[in-house]
């Protein structure tokens, strides 16, 4: 085809005529005119679509169509199927016609709905990724509130984990058994943020350096307080071991200072 830019509004109105305001690719049927008193081609062939004229046969090939017209018949006009391509560029059509004599067909394309399905595409995107980000920003909040509540001295509590071995390990229980009681109250703190029961494992702790200085009742005590602070969450069976162990020894005792 050629000719296409002097008939932009002509195809322009085809596009809005099929609801494409933005452009895309139809199949149309094209009517060959020829057009024998064109001053430039006496072969010269107008091609029509939906009314409108989008361009001229190309000259090289227009006195074979020329002869094609004129024998389909008295009345009849010449058709060939047209793929029209064309965007509209900020009110300017852009726009490429080409005849299939071969017959092929292309997908009809609505430029329009294609960049609607691509901005909710990468609309969905960005919203899933705002997503993320806060999920991942109340993750970080959340464990920075955790590690506030739970702190001792300016640390994490679990941190402590291996000064209180260490501890042990010298055999210096008092002092465990110290920085185990503000772990204690720390796990205790963090559990108004988690919502979970607390951390087990420095009560756990305190139950082996209280029974090492033979401390039973401070040592049935704090873990007593651990199962109150669980509240009506399940105990674990590690601390309910150790609590009634810590009963026994604690009555035996009791029975021995009788």
């Amino acid at each position: 085809m050629s000719g296409e830019a002097y008939y932009r509004d002509g195809i322009g109105k085809i596009f809005r005529g099929l609801g494409r305001a933005e452009g895309g690719v139809t199949m149309q049927t094209a009517y060959l005119v020829p057009e024998p008193n064109n001053k430039y081609d006496r072969n010269a062939v107008r091609v029509v679509v939906m009314g409108e004229q989008v361009g001229h046969v190309p000259q090289e090939v227009s006195a074979a169509i020329a002869r094609v017209c004129a024998g389909v018949g008295r009345g009849n006009v010449a058709t060939v199927l047209a793929r029209i391509w064309a965007r509209n560029d900020d009110g300017t059509w852009r726009s490429r016609v080409t005849l299939m004599f071969s017959g092929d067909r292309e997908s009809e394309k609505d430029y329009a709905a294609e960049r609607q399905q691509a901005d909710a595409y990468y609309a969905e995107r960005e919203a899933e990724r705002a997503r993320k980000e806060a999920e991942k920003a109340a993750r970080e909040a959340h464990k920075e509130a955790r590690r506030a509540a739970g702190a001792v001295e300016g640390q994490y509590w679990p941190l402590l984990k291996p000064t209180i071995s260490e501890l042990k390990r010298q055999k210096r229980m008092e002092e465990a058994r110290d920085l185990l009681e503000q772990c204690i109250y720390a796990a205790e703190r963090e559990t108004g943020v988690t919502g979970e029961v607390p951390d087990p494992w420095p009560s756990e702790q305190m139950s082996v350096v209280l029974r090492r200085l033979r401390e039973y009742p401070r040592e049935l005590a704090f873990l007593e307080r651990y199962v109150g602070a669980c509240g009506d969450q399940e105990v674990p069976d590690s601390v309910m071991s150790r609590l009634s162990r810590s009963r026994l020894a604690v009555e035996r005792e009791n029975a021995t200072a009788e």
